[in-house]
């Protein structure tokens, strides 16, 4: 199966022109973007998803607003899915970790809110499990996904550090996974940099020969968009130059997948 292979323009892409980020990726072999909030004004085909990856327990009605902003934007851009999660985003600053139903309150209302909009607009919105947030394994996620109509953006490694079975979950929620990230991990539930670290694609945890036969049993065929996080390795090796990590990326995810996509 044939899937698009997309690049989400954070690091320093997100001081690039949107023109330079596109050419610089097509360059380097990628069918499209994932843009992030850096471009939300200036998005650009081709592309894949948004990522508005707002706080809505700690930022409350800012970040409700900041994601309507992100929906119109992509409605009119043409992007068809925007990303989000549920919130603290403890990597911010001022976010400090939540767990209790007030949490859960604020955000599963302001997940209702989006939904609804982003249905008005024919916007996929797409959860992302993720460290740290209300919604990180798959018992929270779960919670998510029974209160309110979202998608599922499925990135593997943050199940690495809550030890679910991740090909089992893909299978478990096929029906709505409408994106996935490529991102690999090890260690566990904590901190980023102390109790666990995101790595290059390959020397982490994920069980990546699994996962994509987990995609295809569901029958997936959306974007594969790669999320870079080796922050270490894009300082000291590659010289904070976000189109060496791309091309870098790119030929990790060509020998992962092989004939495969």
């Amino acid at each position: 199966m044939t899937r698009p292979v997309a690049f989400i323009a954070g690091l320093d892409f997100e001081t690039w022109t949107a023109d330079r980020v596109v050419g610089a990726l097509l360059d380097a072999g990628y069918d499209g973007v994932e843009w992030t909030t850096a471009h939300v004004d200036a998005l650009a085909q081709p592309a894949v998803a948004l990522a508005s990856q707002q706080d809505f327990v700690t930022r409350g009605q800012a970040a409700v607003a900041a994601t309507l902003h992100a929906l119109e934007r992509a409605h009119d851009a043409g992007v068809p899915i925007v990303n989000l999660v549920t919130g603290p985003n403890l990597w911010e600053p001022g976010a400090t970790p939540a767990s209790d139903e007030a949490a859960w309150s604020v955000a599963l209302g302001a997940l209702e809110l989006i939904c609804t909009r982003a249905a008005r607009l024919g916007i996929q919105v797409a959860l992302e499990p993720c460290w740290g947030t209300l919604a990180h394994d798959a018992a929270t996620a779960r919670r998510v996904l029974a209160a309110v109509p979202v998608d599922v953006v499925m990135d593997p490694s943050h199940f690495v550090m809550t030890g679910d079975d991740i090909p089992a979950l893909v299978r478990e929620w096929g029906p709505r996974i409408v994106h996935v990230h490529l991102k690999d991990a090890f260690g566990r539930a904590g901190r980023e940099g102390e109790d666990f670290h995101f790595c290059l694609l390959g020397e982490g945890k994920v069980a990546w020969a699994e996962f994509f036969s987990a995609l295809d049993e569901t029958g997936y065929d959306g974007a594969l968009s790669v999320e870079f996080e080796a922050y270490r390795y894009y300082d000291q090796i590659l010289g904070n130059d976000p189109e060496r990590a791309a091309r870098l990326a790119r030929e990790q995810v060509a020998a992962l997948i092989g004939g495969r996509q």
